[in-house]
């Protein structure tokens, strides 16, 4: 449907994602209407744990974009154990409380996965974001599904959404959360069709799934025994069949309500077992740079306030005057506690200590205190990284 790609906004100095709609889909079309609604309503919506769209238009061919801003984080499995309860139910009550807010405004996502969902770096060491609204339902408009169109993730969506997209509600959010909640504390989700009839058949009909988590996931300690192999949770498991009921009516009524019963029947189990909060990168070494031009001055930066640029234009941080650069050439970011170098598609290319850089794709700069040399056609730049 669309073409994603990590941009920098020179003059604000930070980071964006910028979607486009790709050009042989018509503005005017299903999949063009769609990503126009997104846009539009989204435009300027504050909330938190909710990617925020700061802007949309139409470029000079024709195509529609927006522009998100650019989340720093990392899948929810990567971070969170499989069996661990406390993580779980800090992720599902960020989610939660999003979708709350979400439904408040009248949004109802319709595709909740793993995918679409993100863990930044907080002052709790993580939190969860929201990233993809891009098939959400407006439920006091029109939309731009008809009657009977199936739009979401299969493994991840209601029984009511199975039958039909366009009649779904927050309850559907909320059946997904649950999918993933399960999967995070198993290790597996609860349905495995191998085909979507099969998917179909086994959310409409067949009884939620026992939890089943490994104990030495869910107490960190391994025991001896074939009974002893599983972690009893009658709580939790009464928990998951409520949070996906068949009937959307038998669910639990508000993501405030999920999260408290969550932790509740997480506590009565034994699985939940609360840590300290642990920071999601690594703190960024040497973070700040200072920029030699050869045969100039130096200039010294702190990219904790946003990436730099490179550049004839006069809008970037690092001006270069040379009539064979780019108007913005090169661009040093921040990204996952490391520091990354990138060519912005450049007309005569960037090279780093000799190496030259595939045109938009970033590596990272040397740790320590090695400076490092960036050639931008006919300028050396010397990149020295300092203590903040």
């Amino acid at each position: 449907m669309g073409d994603v790609y990590l941009c920098v906004d020179v003059e604000a100095r930070r980071l964006v994602v910028v979607k486009w709609l790709r050009a042989e889909l018509s503005t005017t079309s299903e999949a063009g209407r769609r990503f126009r609604r997104e846009a539009e309503l989204m435009a300027g919506v504050s909330l938190p744990g909710v990617i925020r769209v700061e802007e949309w238009g139409v470029d000079d061919v024709g195509r529609t974009w927006m522009a998100m801003e650019f989340v720093d984080g990392l899948s929810p499995s990567s971070i969170i154990a499989t069996g661990d309860g406390w993580s779980a139910h800090r992720f599902l009550d960020g989610v939660a409380r999003s979708l709350d807010e979400l439904h408040g405004v009248g949004v109802v996502h319709r595709d909740l996965k793993p995918d679409n969902v993100l863990l930044r770096s907080s002052l709790r060491g993580w939190e969860p974001v929201i990233i993809d609204l891009g098939i959400a339902k407006w439920l006091a408009q029109e939309t731009a599904t008809a009657t009977g169109s199936v739009f979401g993730t299969p493994y991840y969506m209601s029984p009511e959404q199975f039958r039909d997209s366009k009649h779904v509600g927050p309850a559907t959010d909320r059946y997904a959360l649950a999918v993933m909640v399960f999967e995070l504390l198993a290790g597996r989700r609860p349905f495995e069709g191998r085909s979507i009839p099969e998917l179909l058949r086994l959310h409409l009909e067949a009884p939620v799934p026992a939890l089943a988590i490994p104990r030495r996931l869910a107490t960190g300690i391994l025991h001896e025994g074939a009974s002893a192999k599983v972690q009893p949770t009658p709580q939790l498991d009464v928990f998951m069949r409520k949070a996906m009921a068949k009937e959307p009516r038998q669910r639990y009524h508000s993501g405030a309500e999920l999260s408290a019963e969550f932790r509740a029947a997480a506590l009565a189990d034994g699985v939940f077992h609360e840590g300290p909060p642990e920071p999601l990168f690594d703190p960024l070494d040497r973070p700040c740079l200072e920029v030699a031009i050869e045969g100039g001055a130096s200039q010294r930066f702190d990219l904790r306030h946003g990436p730099l640029v490179f550049g004839r234009h006069e809008s970037c941080q690092v001006v270069l005057a040379s009539s064979r650069l780019s108007r913005f050439h090169a661009c040093i970011y921040v990204h996952r506690g490391r520091k990354w170098v990138a060519d912005l598609m450049s007309q005569n290319g960037t090279f780093l200590d000799g190496a030259r850089l595939t045109s938009g794709v970033a590596v990272p700069l040397p740790r320590g205190e090695q400076p490092a040399r960036l050639s931008l056609y006919n300028r050396e730049v010397t990149i020295q990284a300092l203590p903040g």
